[in-house]
Formats: C-alpha cells, sequence, structure tokens
C-alpha cells in the first residue's frame, strides 16, 4: 500500500513539474519575438534614413529648390514614415515668396490629402538653411508688408463645399517665428482655430491689418451656411494689432 502511494505521489511531482516547464517555455517566445520586432523596426528606419540623400531637389513650374533635409528635420520625418519617399518628393510643391532681400523664402506644401497640406517656410540666407512648420490646411494666398519683414498667410478649411472657414498666421520673416495677436480673442478666432471666413485682408502699417469677415452673431454652421447662400452678404471689417516679439 505504501509502495502504491509513494508511485502515484511520484507521477503526480513529475506530471506537475512538466506542466510548470510547459508554462514558462510558452512565456518565452513573445518577449524575444517582441524584442526581434523591435530591433527590426529600429532597422528598417535606419536603411530607410541612410537610403534618403541629405540634398533634394523639389521642381515644379513655379520654382527649383535645393533642400538640405538635416535643416528641415520635420520634413525628413516625413519622408522617412512614406513607404515612397521620391514620389512625396515628386509631389511635393514649393512657392518662393517673392521678397527683394539677398534671402530666399519658399514655402512647401507636402502631404496633401483631399482638404489639406503640411505647411513649412523655408528660408535659405549665407548662414544655412532654416525651416518654420505652419498650420496644416489648404494655403490660399499671402500678403507681405510693406517692409518685406512681415507675411500674412491665409489658409482656408472647406465644410463640404458649402462653408468655408479661414485662418491668418502672421510670420515675421527676418526671426522666422509667428506674430500673436495683440488680442488673445482675436488671435483665438482668426489665427489659432478656422471660425469665421476671412473674404479680404488687408495691411494698415508694419504692426496693422484688417479682416473682412461675415457680420453675424454666431459662426455655427447653419448660419454661416445660410450666408454664402445669400445673394447679399454683410460683412464687417476688424482691426487687429501684432504683438512685438522683441
Amino acid at each position: 500500500m505504501k509502495k502504491k502511494m509513494f508511485f502515484l505521489l511520484l507521477v503526480i511531482v513529475l506530471v506537475t513539474s512538466e506542466v510548470i516547464m510547459i508554462w514558462f517555455s510558452g512565456l518565452e517566445p513573445p518577449a524575444y519575438q517582441v524584442e526581434n520586432d523591435n530591433d527590426t523596426s529600429s532597422s528598417g528606419l535606419h536603411n530607410k534614413a541612410s537610403s534618403i540623400p541629405n540634398i533634394i531637389e523639389i521642381t515644379n513650374e513655379e520654382a527649383t529648390l535645393q533642400l538640405p533635409l538635416n535643416d528641415v528635420p520635420e520634413y525628413k520625418r516625413y519622408l522617412m514614415n512614406e513607404q515612397d519617399f521620391q514620389t512625396e518628393i515628386d509631389r511635393t510643391y514649393v512657392e518662393v515668396l517673392e521678397v527683394p532681400s539677398s534671402e530666399t523664402y519658399s514655402m512647401l506644401k507636402y502631404g496633401c490629402g483631399t482638404k489639406a497640406c503640411f505647411t513649412l517656410l523655408v528660408k535659405t540666407d549665407d548662414i544655412g538653411t532654416h525651416s518654420l512648420p505652419l498650420p496644416e490646411g489648404i494655403l490660399q494666398d499671402y500678403k507681405l508688408s510693406s517692409d518685406y519683414q512681415q507675411v500674412l498667410i491665409r489658409y482656408a478649411y472647406d465644410e463640404g463645399g458649402l462653408v468655408k472657414r479661414h485662418i491668418l498666421v502672421a510670420v515675421d520673416l527676418k526671426k522666422l517665428k509667428i506674430i500673436p495677436y495683440a488680442s488673445t480673442d482675436l488671435e483665438e478666432a482668426f489665427m489659432l482655430k478656422p471660425t469665421w471666413p476671412i473674404i479680404s485682408y488687408e495691411w494698415i502699417d508694419n504692426n496693422h491689418f484688417t479682416i473682412e469677415t461675415a457680420a453675424l452673431e454666431t459662426s455655427e454652421y447653419n448660419v454661416l451656411k445660410d450666408w454664402f447662400d445669400s445673394n447679399d452678404r454683410e460683412t464687417r471689417k476688424v482691426t487687429i494689432r501684432l504683438n512685438s516679439l522683441d
């Protein structure tokens, strides 16, 4: 009887040990697989980065731009995340701003979807190439100040072809920085968030400009839609002062 009990306990111990070993061995492969996947992913990004030339050429009907990618990290990161970086380079649009200066200012539009593009302002001077990331949207147009030191850039945001809202971004070209509005309320409504349509805009002097927009109490979609459908659109003018970056 004691021998039978001994053999029974021995069998239980052996079976239990085998189950524990199988359980632990089942845990190891996923951990190894995750580590291996991370290595593969890192290796893939490294290989793609090494295959992209540092200096690329962007050409279209408007202009040609030689661009050192190490000086425009936002654009380089975008290319590294794309399957075919050369196709994306070919799809990139460049527009040179008409600034009478020894520096060259170019607007890049890339990664364009059905309604918006990423935009980047690139400055080239004797020191090198510098870039300023700008909003994602439909780049509509721009206007330079009389001293050519600032630029207003208008972006459009289309809502089903029935309503169009805008923002107006002010940029200091020399410092390559976005200039905040003096009024935070106006900045929120006309630069930070597409809220109102901007029918037109004009510089008053190098620190002030006017915006013509809808003369409405609210910017709700249905109200704006009725305004766009109307043949008699009432407008109002808003004067905006820029803050100093000094």
